[in-house]
């Protein structure tokens, strides 16, 4: 009988999506700058490292979404996002509409963003003006 207890409890907690640790804000920002960069009919944001790119928030004006790319994580995977004020899990395929309170969350954080992706390590995140260029763009 404990046996199927324990079995049930970690069967809820592996499918429990991830949190931001309580400390993430105390934590060092990972090394890397922020770009910007206009594309045909999108606005793209790029945080990248000495491995090079690590996070692409995309706004595609035409459809006037913005999605989230993290390089490691494949495709479909779930992305994670806490900021000063605000966290939660993106819906599947990580895409936004362009006025979704998250996205002003991310543009207005007060110092940092933390961005997690099952199976690669989180990013924390210095807050730029580069992302929120990119939601701005989508909001035009």
């Amino acid at each position: 009988m404990l046996y199927l207890i324990l079995a049930s409890l970690q069967a809820i907690v592996a499918a429990a999506p991830p949190v931001a640790p309580a400390d993430w804000r105390a934590r060092p920002t990972n090394a890397g700058t922020w770009t910007w960069r206009n594309a045909p009919d999108a606005s793209e944001a790029i945080f990248s490292d000495s491995r090079g790119p690590q996070l692409v928030i995309r706004c595609t004006r035409a459809t006037r979404r913005v999605s989230f790319s993290r390089t490691g994580g494949g495709p479909a995977a779930p992305i994670r996002i806490a900021t000063t004020s605000s966290e939660r899990a993106l819906p599947p395929g990580n895409m936004l509409l362009a006025s979704d309170p998250l996205l002003d969350a991310i543009a207005f954080t007060r110092g940092r963003l933390w961005v997690d992706v099952q199976g690669t390590l989180p990013l924390i995140l210095r807050s730029a003006a580069e992302p929120a260029r990119a939601i701005e763009d989508c909001r035009q």
